[in-house]
């Protein structure tokens, strides 16, 4: 025990310290929890169209590289830097600040997912380093843009990636060899903490 500013007593130790932490930050996750869902969103459908199949999970579109814990990824129809995804919550939260203060668990296992995807762009594309973007500004709904970065690009790899809002794919571009080959590197074996978070979104879907 140590004292603090007034003289009272207070724990030193670290893992009551975390834990009080971030279930203090995690009040919204309480069971029963009922994911967001939102109708008019483009995530949020995008999110209800994956399937279950006996290996796994699959989506209709080519993009899919595989449903995470918490989140959905997929190929960015933008592919100028080679590998780019996006990592989509499963949740639809539109502002990470709200989710940092009410559902920080959600956060952290979001955050495991994206570190896997990550690993699995790097060792499947070698890019020389990855970029992380949020904006929300065309799908209010929580996500992140990965975006590989290569020294070929020459002074422009020193400078942001130019967004180009692409929304539709792009013809004869073979994104599924490329999801697949993301997803083949994906062999982080989600935590505990993780696959909690998992099992309160999938009981908490919507019908």
């Amino acid at each position: 025990m140590t004292q603090d500013a007034r003289g009272q007593s207070v724990s030193t130790d670290l893992t009551a310290v975390i834990a009080d932490t971030v279930l203090d930050s995690s009040f919204a996750m309480k069971p029963p929890f009922r994911v967001n869902f939102d109708v008019d969103c483009n995530f949020c459908r995008k999110n209800r169209q994956v399937y279950r199949v006996s290996e796994g999970y699959e989506h209709p579109e080519p993009t899919f590289i595989k449903r995470m814990p918490v989140s959905v990824a997929a190929m960015s129809y933008d592919q100028t830097y080679t590998g780019r995804a996006v990592v989509i919550l499963r949740d639809h939260e539109t502002d990470l600040n709200y989710m940092m203060k009410t559902k920080q668990l959600l956060f952290i296992a979001f955050m495991e997912d994206v570190s896997a995807v990550v690993d699995a762009i790097e060792a499947a594309c070698g890019p020389d380093r990855v970029n992380y973007s949020i904006f929300m500004n065309q799908n209010n709904h929580l996500h992140v843009h990965l975006i590989p970065r290569y020294r070929a690009e020459g002074e422009a790899f020193y400078g942001p990636p130019p967004f180009r809002g692409v929304n539709e794919m792009v013809p004869g571009y073979d994104y599924r060899s490329l999801a697949l080959r993301i997803r083949k590197h994906i062999r982080h074996k989600p935590s505990l903490l993780s696959r909690y978070c998992e099992k309160l979104i999938d009981d908490g879907l919507p019908p």
